[in-house]
């Protein structure tokens, strides 16, 4: 990577001649001069610098010396270094006794704006690979992920553990491109403080993507609902910016996210079609209303089977089955559910109890008994 580019050098030199009288040359690691406040010294090779990063030492030029040396001017050399590497040479003309005093302070100015530059970089370069490996997940692009492998492990993703997408889509009242970049920004920071170990990426012009690492509490996995509250409630009171928020499924492995982004988008189009007031959709809470909806049907059809199959695997003489298909077709009077069954009124509630427990579906619910008629009527 080049760490000194003839770009940087130039800036180095002419904030520096802003602040110093006196001429000031940069060269790269073979001696030649990459930026100078005298342009026509440009592409010169530097007899003294080349003596500084031999000796790797700083190299004072006196009147006499500097007659002695191809295109040297008195003053003074020293080598620039970066990450415990020499990687150029800045040098200041001169009356050595004059710019003695400003040669290291010239020398910690360079490197420290180089650093600076360094830092800048990194962090666009990882903005560019955090939004290449979120592509590649929410896309189901497995050859591309495979190719982004050090990265994943860079930004700390873990292959196998729950993970669900939220999206985040922004409602922006300026349209101005820097406007946007500050906002992006902002909500990127608010979102890696809040979602600690997750990737957070913008992926267009108004949306950003995070894939939310569950955490663990007493062996179960944490409702990411307040986490949507929190998030939505710094970005509305710190940044004035109103948001729409949708949640995905959780999923146990990296390379099942792009299910849990179809389920988000699916949400966020949903919700705000249905609850165009509210500004968060969790799947968990809004799956049931969208079995209705035009949305993707692949999801649809894997929650009902999920949850048929929590039934038959805890069901194997099938009477939880039968309970409910009769009390499906008896419209919930348990009465009548009772006398086809031959069966007691408290062995129901126990049996609908248990279906309550394996499911998390409340047969005596409305809402909750429609879910398990579609799986049972399904499966």
């Amino acid at each position: 990577m080049e760490f000194l580019s003839t770009e940087l050098a130039r800036i180095i030199v002419e904030r520096t001649m802003n602040v110093v009288n006196y001429n000031i040359i940069i060269t790269n690691t073979l001696g030649i001069i990459i930026a100078s406040g005298d342009k026509n010294r440009i592409g010169d090779i530097h007899e003294g610098a080349k003596i500084a990063l031999k000796t790797k030492l700083e190299f004072k030029v006196s009147e006499n010396l500097s007659k002695k040396l191809n295109g040297v001017y008195s003053g003074t050399n020293l080598i620039i270094e970066f990450q415990n590497n020499i990687i150029g040479v800045i040098g200041i003309a001169g009356k050595p006794k004059d710019v003695l005093g400003y040669g290291k302070l010239i020398k910690m100015t360079a490197e420290m704006m180089i650093e600076q530059e360094h830092a800048l970089r990194e962090l666009e370069s990882n903005k560019r690979m955090k939004q290449e490996v979120m592509l590649a997940v929410i896309s189901n692009k497995q050859d591309t992920l495979l190719l982004l492998d050090k990265y994943i492990k860079r930004f700390e993703i873990p292959y196998n553990h729950p993970m669900a997408i939220f999206i985040i889509e922004v409602n922006f009242k300026d349209n101005s491109d820097k406007h946007y970049l500050n906002i992006f920004n902002e909500i990127i920071k608010l979102l890696e403080g809040t979602f600690m170990e997750s990737l957070a990426t913008v992926i267009d012009s108004k949306t950003i993507v995070v894939l939310y690492k569950c955490v663990h509490t007493n062996n179960k996995i944490e409702e990411y609902n307040k986490k949507a509250k929190e998030i939505n409630e710094k970005i509305c009171n710190q940044l004035g910016i109103t948001v729409k928020i949708s949640t995905g499924k959780i999923y146990n492995k990296l390379n099942d996210m792009y299910k849990s982004f179809n389920i988000a988008k699916d949400t966020l189009i949903f919700g705000k079609k249905i609850y165009p007031n509210d500004n968060i959709y969790t799947f968990n809470s809004l799956k049931c209303e969208m079995l209705f909806s035009q949305s993707s049907e692949e999801w649809k059809i894997n929650e009902l089977e999920d949850t048929y199959k929590l039934i038959s695997l805890n069901d194997k003489d099938g009477v939880l089955r039968e309970t409910l298909k009769v009390l499906i077709e008896e419209n919930g009077e348990l009465n009548n559910v009772s006398s086809r069954l031959f069966i007691h009124r408290n062995t129901i509630r126990y049996r609908l109890n248990n279906i309550y427990k394996i499911t998390n579906r409340n047969p005596r619910n409305y809402i909750d008994l429609f879910w398990l008629y579609s799986a049972m009527i399904n499966f």
